[in-house]
């Protein structure tokens, strides 16, 4: 387990926490699958071999003879892949692995359970190892002139006039809300607007919250949940799309001109989209610190996957952004595949069996890469990190973690995939109010309210 470092604190999610092992758990016909590393906190050093461990129990007794396909990769790099095949003896069945570098294994097990009929159902089960994670660090450094580019992009967008533009939305009792449209680069900010509404001016911390991948609304909802604790809250959707539209309009999009949005354009760094998104997230902060109710001093960027790298992304471009929520971040370490490990989500590149990669679209990534924009950060810093995450990978994810120089508390979710449980972003989110309240002593936690994302 990760020890407590000078600025770093660490906890594990646990059952006693969450009411969630740290075990990914599943059951079919009346059999119970559990896949977990051997080790407490699933932690290694390097050169020490990890365990992972398939229990299958048929109705609360050891199930044997279950046959099982294993496989195991550093990260989820098919270079290198090891398989292995056999039965449960015992209800168990092992797979041993380790590294002499820093970073993660990843096993994935699948185990063939009978069923009525002659039938079979394939259950897949994940699981991860880390092996000195606070050592890992980003595989490539920051362009020469990262920071000449984003000065440059800033600038253009300050000459772009907001046009902002309030709409009051439906009565919220002891809440005002606005639909938000401004102006940005390459389209429109569009976004919800929440806060209590008899707060005075300079009263409210403010918080932004960005979203996940997909192509949706704004949601009022996560706005008001924040509001609900003591802030002025923006939240905005990743496109600029007008808000509260039936389904079939985003889903519509998706489908079609926004189909795979994420690497399309994605080798040049004035193409890739990640560019737009980023100074959508700087014309979301202009909004909301042009409110009069906003206090000054407290500002938090908020959000998961897609989201939390923008978070990072604003606290790196933005000495406003005084606390920075990002919980398993995208958009991290685009680079890897040059030093042969994972890349983060949207995988602009990924090796491939010969050990290539597109060169090209690596470099333009450096660009959008939240690894660098995380040195940058000035606040202080909340973050998750899911060791089973088979879409935001924990490598990526600790490469921009490790990469902050600042105040940071860490969470991790020790065999979640990429969507933990709710009690662990209730925690994360209590995490961040305490930072903000170190600023602005009035908000608060509110127990049962929705989480922002």
């Amino acid at each position: 387990m990760i020890g407590k470092l000078k600025l770093i604190f660490v906890i594990i999610a646990s059952l006693a926490l969450f009411g969630q092992a740290n075990a990914e758990v599943k059951t079919e016909a009346g059999y119970t699958l559990k896949l977990k590393a051997s080790r407490d906190g699933s932690e290694y050093k390097k050169g020490e071999t990890a365990d992972f461990i398939l229990s299958v129990e048929k109705d609360g007794k050891p199930a044997d003879g279950v046959k099982v396909h294993a496989e195991m990769t550093k990260d989820s790099v098919v270079v290198g892949r090891k398989t292995s095949d056999g039965f449960t003896k015992d209800g168990k069945f092992k797979m041993s692995g380790t590294l002499d570098e820093a970073g993660f294994l990843k096993c994935k097990m699948f185990a063939k359970i009978p069923l009525d009929g002659g039938k079979f159902k394939i259950v897949e089960l994940l699981a991860g190892a880390a092996f000195d994670p606070l050592e890992i660090k980003p595989s490539l450094p920051a362009p020469a002139d990262f920071d000449e580019f984003w000065a440059q992009q800033k600038k253009m967008l300050a000459a772009i006039p907001m046009n902002l533009k309030l709409t009051p939305v439906k009565t919220i009792k002891g809440y005002k809300a606005f639909d938000v449209q401004a102006d940005t680069f390459g389209g429109k900010l569009s976004a919800y607007l929440v806060y209590p509404e008899n707060a005075a001016p300079k009263s409210l911390p403010a918080v932004v919250t960005a979203h996940g991948a997909g192509v949706r609304s704004s949601s009022l909802g996560a706005a008001l949940a924040w509001a609900g604790r003591g802030f002025i809250a923006l939240d905005f959707n990743a496109h600029g799309l007008p808000n509260a539209q039936p389904n079939e309009y985003y889903n519509k999009l998706e489908k079609g001109e926004l189909k795979m949005y994420a690497t399309k354009n994605c080798h040049s760094r004035d193409t890739i989209f990640f560019r737009t998104l980023f100074l959508r997230v700087q014309r979301a902060i202009d909004v909301i610190t042009a409110q009069p109710q906003w206090d000054g001093k407290s500002l938090l960027v908020s959000g998961g996957s897609q989201g939390g790298g923008q978070a990072l992304a604003a606290g790196g471009l933005d000495s406003r952004v005084s606390v920075v929520l990002a919980a398993f971040p995208a958009i991290c370490d685009h680079s890897g595949a040059a030093v042969g490990r994972t890349t983060g989500w949207p995988h602009f590149t990924r090796l491939d069996a010969n050990g290539n990669y597109d060169k090209q679209a690596t470099e333009a990534a450096r660009y959008v890469d939240a690894v660098n924009f995380a040195a940058r950060i000035k606040g202080r810093v909340v973050y998750m990190i899911n060791y089973a995450d088979n879409v935001c990978e924990p490598t990526s994810c600790y490469a921009a973690y490790n990469n902050i120089k600042t105040p940071k508390r860490l969470m991790i979710n020790e065999q979640s995939r990429h969507n933990p449980a709710i009690g662990t972003y209730q925690l994360l989110m209590s995490w961040a109010v305490e930072e903000v309240k170190k600023t602005s002593p009035n908000v608060h936690m509110v127990p049962n309210l929705k989480s922002a994302w």
